[in-house]
């Protein structure tokens, strides 16, 4: 029995929707999150409803800069390094967390949404 194209590319489209689904609900992994932004990345930080919201992006050398806004008015300058190391995407911001490096855990939420953790605390949520 011959599939036509219609068929073909229904059951391919289920099958990479399944692949996606399933990839929802679980951190990210070294390998992902190299795919993700080793040729770098604009990420839209917060939104509605989460107390600040902005822009970062992250070069391909390993730097980084952007800002945000919180809720009251607060500017937020992003500006520093940021690196891949196991399963955490860690950042070093020149004037956040005292320019120390924090390493986030990146879980998936939809195909193009993460919400960032720092230890067991969540911090925000990225998105592209």
């Amino acid at each position: 029995m011959r599939l036509t194209t219609f068929a073909a590319t229904a059951c391919l489209a289920v099958v990479f929707s399944v692949s996606a689904a399933s990839a929802e609900g679980k951190d990210m992994k070294e390998a992902e999150l190299k795919s993700l932004l080793e040729g770098g990345k604009t990420l839209q930080l917060g939104g509605k409803g989460m107390g600040y919201s902005g822009t970062l992006t992250l070069s391909a050398d390993g730097s980084g800069k952007g800002e945000a806004k919180t809720d009251d008015g607060t500017q937020i300058s992003i500006d520093g390094t940021w690196r891949i190391k196991g399963d955490t995407f860690c950042r070093t911001w020149a004037k956040l967390d005292g320019g120390k490096e924090v390493c986030e855990r990146w879980h998936l939420v939809a195909p193009s949404q993460v919400e960032v953790y720092v230890g067991k605390e969540k911090a925000g949520v990225n998105s592209w």
